[in-house]
């Protein structure tokens, strides 16, 4: 039991990644905070853990919404007393020729995949600071190491999130806090499976991964097993290009 006793909250808990995220960390111990846009899937995830044997509590909100997001980090924190661990895990992707993409698009992309993530940093770190203790494990991706084409927009907002990480790992570690961010190349997500830029990035090799494989190494980074580590980029990928 790597995580027992301690408060996980995990975005974009409903599916994919996330949901794999929040099933591990309960499994080893954790009381995994769901958080969603759609209460049908959180509480199918919040049903799995449970029938597990874990510990689950699930709270719809839409990460975007500044006021949604202060008001359900403030409703965790009356109901567990403080957070232990965030995963950033929220995210979108829109495939598009940056010629052919509105601002629109790319504002939205930048919105769910970097706004996001400052939004839920901003409401959870002041507690953690408070408590001089605190681990955050961001998702980025491999097209934030290296730029996909047809994919702009979403290739600089995960390379914002390692940029962020980055640097509030250095500006925060004083506080006891950590902050990793995992750059995952393709997994096998309903994302993946319906993106244009699918058959390009197979083209290229290597290995789809499983979810269950990138939550290792979430569990990794928000354990004592990765103690110590902070500011770091964890890129998980079966090939050197995409």
């Amino acid at each position: 039991m790597l995580l027992e006793n301690k408060i996980a909250v995990v975005t974009g808990a409903g599916t994919g990644i996330g949901k794999a995220a929040a099933m591990k960390l309960a499994g080893e111990g954790a009381t995994a905070c769901l958080l969603g846009r759609t209460a049908g899937t959180l509480e199918a995830v919040k049903d799995a853990i449970e029938a597990s044997g874990g510990k689950a509590s699930a709270y719809v909100c839409d990460v975007t919404d500044e006021t949604q997001v202060r008001a359900t980090v403030g409703a965790i924190l009356c109901d567990h007393g403080r957070i232990d661990i965030l995963v950033n895990n929220a995210g979108m992707s829109r495939e598009q020729p940056f010629l052919e993409m509105t601002v629109e698009t790319f504002d939205a992309i930048m919105t769910t995949n970097l706004r996001s993530v400052m939004l839920m940093l901003k409401a959870v770190l002041p507690s953690m600071a408070e408590r001089k203790s605190g681990n955050v494990v961001n998702i980025g991706s491999g097209a934030a190491i290296r730029g996909l084409p047809g994919s702009a927009a979403y290739s600089v907002s995960k390379a914002g999130v390692v940029a962020l990480t980055q640097a509030l790992g250095d500006e925060l570690r004083p506080q006891g806090i950590r902050l990793n961010v995992i750059c995952p190349g393709p997994v096998d997500t309903e994302l993946f499976q319906k993106s244009e830029r699918r058959q390009f990035i197979l083209a290229a090799g290597g290995d789809v991964f499983d979810t269950e494989t990138v939550a290792n190494g979430i569990l990794f980074l928000a354990s004592d097993q990765s103690k110590g580590m902070s500011s770091q980029t964890l890129v998980m990928r079966g090939f050197n290009r995409w």
